[in-house]
C-alpha cells in the first residue's frame, strides 16, 4: 500500500518513456535537496529548545515547496533548450521536403525525415506539463514514501522486536498506519507537483495584469489563466501541504489516528476536487496545446 501510487503510475505511464524516467529520478533528488536544509533547521530548533512538531513541519513544508519550484524552474530552462533543438530539426525537415524531387534518391531522404519527424512528435507528446508533472510527482511521492514508511520498516526489521503498536492507534500496527500515510501523501505529492507546474508556467508566460479568459472562471478553470491564477495554485500547494502535515499531529494523542487518517484522506479528496475545478480544463498552457494539436494533426495526415 505504501508504494502503491508510485508503482502503479511508474509502471503504467512512466516506465517505457526514458525522458519521464529521468524526470522521476531528478525530482526524487530534488526532494532530498529540500529535506537537507529542513533537517538542518529542525536540528537547530531542537538545540534551542523548540522541540514540538511544528519545529519539523514548518521547515519541512517550506523547503519541499522551494524544492518543487526550483525543480520546475530548471525544467523550464531545459525545456527551452529542447524546443530550440526540435525547431531546428523541424526546419531541416521542411527544407528537405521542399527541395526533394520525384526521383527515388530524393524520396528516401524525405521518408527518413518523416521518420525523424515522428520521433519529434513522440518527444513532444512525452514532454508536456501534464506528463512531466505526474512524473515529477511520482519522484517526489516515491521518495516521500521511502522516508515515511521505508525507514520505519527497516528499523523494525533490524531490531526484530515484534510488531510495534502505539497508543494513538492501538488496534492497528504502526507499519500499517505509516503505510496508509505514505500512500496518501504520495497521491498528494502528485497533485502538489501538478499545481506547481501550473503555477510556475503561468508565472513564466503571463506578466502582471495579463491573462487569457479562455475557459477561466468556469468549472475547471476557477484559478484562471493568469499570473494571479498561478500564484493561487502555488499558495494552495503550500497551505494544503502545511494543513495536511499538521493533521498528522493528532497521533500525539490517544486514538488520534482515527482523526489523522480520516482527515488526511479528506484532504486528498479535497485537493483532487480543487485540481479538477480549479485548473482541470486550463491545465495545459495555450502554446503547448497548439503545438501538440498541430503535431498530432500532421502525424495523422502523413
Amino acid at each position: 500500500m505504501a508504494f502503491g501510487p508510485f508503482v502503479s503510475l511508474f509502471a503504467l505511464i512512466i516506465y517505457q518513456k526514458a525522458q519521464l524516467v529521468i524526470v522521476v529520478t531528478t525530482a526524487a533528488f530534488f526532494f532530498l535537496l529540500g529535506a537537507t536544509p529542513a533537517s538542518f533547521f529542525w536540528s537547530m530548533f531542537h538545540a534551542i529548545g523548540l522541540r514540538g512538531p511544528l519545529a519539523a513541519i514548518i521547515p519541512g513544508v517550506f523547503f519541499q515547496f522551494v524544492a518543487r519550484c526550483a525543480f520546475v524552474s530548471i525544467y523550464h530552462k531545459v525545456e527551452r533548450v529542447i524546443q530550440v533543438t526540435l525547431q531546428k530539426q523541424l526546419e531541416e525537415e521542411r527544407y528537405a521536403e521542399g527541395g526533394a524531387g520525384n526521383s527515388d534518391a530524393s524520396v528516401r531522404p524525405v521518408q527518413r525525415n518523416r521518420e525523424e519527424w515522428a520521433e519529434i512528435v513522440k518527444l513532444r507528446l512525452q514532454l508536456n506539463d501534464a506528463s512531466c508533472g505526474v512524473a515529477a510527482g511520482v519522484g517526489f511521492g516515491g521518495m516521500h514514501a521511502i522516508m515515511l514508511f521505508g525507514t520505519l520498516l527497516a528499523s523494525q526489521m533490524k531490531n526484530n522486536v515484534g510488531v510495534l503498536y502505539q497508543e494513538s492507534c492501538p488496534g492497528m500496527p504502526s507499519l500499517a498506519v505509516s503505510a496508509i500515510f505514505a500512500c496518501l501523501f504520495s497521491i498528494l505529492d502528485v497533485f502538489w507537483m501538478l499545481f506547481t507546474f501550473f503555477g510556475m508556467r503561468r508565472r513564466l508566460i503571463y506578466h502582471r495584469g495579463t491573462f487569457d479568459e479562455t475557459g477561466s472562471r468556469a468549472i475547471g478553470g476557477w484559478f484562471g489563466n493568469s499570473r494571479t491564477g498561478g500564484n493561487m495554485a502555488l499558495l494552495f500547494t503550500l497551505v494544503s501541504h502545511f494543513f495536511s502535515s499538521v493533521l498528522t499531529t493528532s497521533d500525539y494523542f490517544k486514538m488520534g489516528c482515527t482523526i489523522s487518517l480520516s482527515s488526511v484522506g479528506a484532504v486528498v479528496l479535497f485537493t483532487a476536487y480543487i485540481f479538477w475545478a480549479g485548473v482541470g480544463r486550463i491545465y495545459m498552457p495555450p502554446a503547448q496545446s497548439v503545438i501538440l494539436t498541430n503535431s498530432l494533426s500532421r502525424t495523422h495526415a502523413e
